[in-house]
This record gives structure tokens, C-alpha cells and sequence, in this order.
């Protein structure tokens, strides 16, 4: 069994994040010192903006506005 360093959580919510969105790039960055985690993803092909957010809610939300503009 390969060992994470992601909490299970976290992972259950990108695999989940990448099965809803597989056209793009779903990953974590940790702040240290915050203790805070930022939500990102970006598309595969390299088009558009890479696409922030604080919980993956407000992430899958914010991927939502993206494929309907």
C-alpha cells in the first residue's frame, strides 16, 4: 500500500474533486505557518487561470463558473 502524506479526507476530496472534473489538474498547498490549505486547479491543456480557493466547495463552485462562462 503506497503511504500519503495527505490526510485521508484530503485525498477522498481530490479523488472526488478529479472524478467531477477530470479535465483538470486538482492539488493542495499547505501554509505552514497559517496552518492554512488553499485549494487549486488548472487545466490540463494549459488553458485559463489557475483557480484558488479555501475549502473544496467553494473550489468544485468556483470550477463551475469557469466551464459556464
Amino acid at each position: 500500500m503506497e503511504h500519503s502524506p495527505l490526510p485521508a479526507t484530503e485525498r477522498e476530496a481530490i479523488t472526488a474533486l478529479e472524478r467531477d472534473w477530470p479535465a483538470w489538474q486538482i492539488w493542495t498547498v499547505h501554509h505552514a505557518v497559517s496552518r492554512h490549505t488553499t485549494w487549486c486547479a488548472r487545466r490540463w491543456d494549459g488553458t485559463g487561470k489557475t483557480v484558488n480557493a479555501y475549502t473544496p466547495a467553494h473550489l468544485a463552485e468556483y470550477l463551475e463558473e469557469q466551464v459556464t462562462r
